[in-house]
């Protein structure tokens, strides 16, 4: 068990935000591998977390069990599961600095346009190819960078779903895509008996959360959970590509 409270101070900000984001409340969990990496390495971060979004993934899908969007997921698990083969094989070679930088500045380019077009803008249906690129590039993102929120939002926002079925399609692909990265994340190493034990001791604040999260969506109008779910996206996307731009300077 990690024992430093320098460490449980970042910790527990951070599994707050993962329980949120679990709630319902999407994109928030992509703050929380930074916050711990600012006391751990983010490989230890990541093995610390995974633990507790496996078993915070199984609330979120039976809370969201019967509102979720089926096409979506139908078009965007298969690809995803490319985006990690593909992250598995490439994760010692790529620069996950620089595909932080990437997925950013097109985050924030797609945050500006919808603000910029918002109200002439309709809701834009299903596409296999838009679905299969953004599943791929989440997939991806999600095993090299653990931040595979904003890709998979850049699909699923312009659908308009309302918003129990889009944290429900949003909650059952993670928890998919979580599932199929537990093996080649293992054969990475860095889980062990340390991890898993805080992981442990740090579920139950994240648990509470996520109740929390899930009240919370359940109160907010449509309306004003897209405009919430929008602004978080701009600001992780800044937080991406500050990250991105820090690691690589130095």
């Amino acid at each position: 068990m990690i024992i430093d409270p320098l460490f449980y101070a970042m910790a527990v900000p951070s599994v707050i935000l993962i329980g949120l984001s679990k709630g319902g409340l999407t994109g928030l969990g992509v703050l929380a591998v930074p916050l711990m990496a600012i006391v751990a390495s983010p490989m230890q971060a990541a093995a610390v977390l995974m633990p507790i979004l496996l078993i915070l993934d199984l609330v979120a899908v039976w809370t969201y069990r019967k509102s979720f969007d089926k096409i979506t997921l139908i078009i965007t698990i298969p690809s995803s599961i490319i985006g990690i083969i593909i992250g598995a094989v490439l994760v010692s070679q790529v620069n996950p600095d620089w595909i932080r930088v990437i997925i950013g500045f097109i985050a924030i380019s797609f945050t500006i346009s919808h603000w910029r077009t918002a109200k002439d803008r309709g809701s834009r249906g299903h596409s296999i190819f838009r679905g299969t690129v953004w599943g791929s590039i989440t997939g991806f993102t999600s095993f090299v960078t653990l931040t595979g929120a904003p890709p998979y939002q850049m699909y699923l926002l312009p659908l308009k779903l309302d918003q129990r079925t889009y944290a429900g399609t949003f909650m059952i692909f993670f928890w998919m895509n979580n599932i199929l990265k537990i093996i080649p994340f293992m054969m990475l190493g860095e889980m062990t008996r340390s991890t898993i034990t805080t992981s442990m001791i740090l579920f139950p604040i994240s648990l509470m959360f996520t109740f929390l999260g899930i009240w919370i969506v359940r109160k907010l109008p449509t309306k004003i959970f897209y405009e919430i779910i929008y602004i978080l996206l701009f600001l992780v996307s800044i937080k991406l590509i500050y990250d991105g731009f820090t690691n690589i300077i130095v």
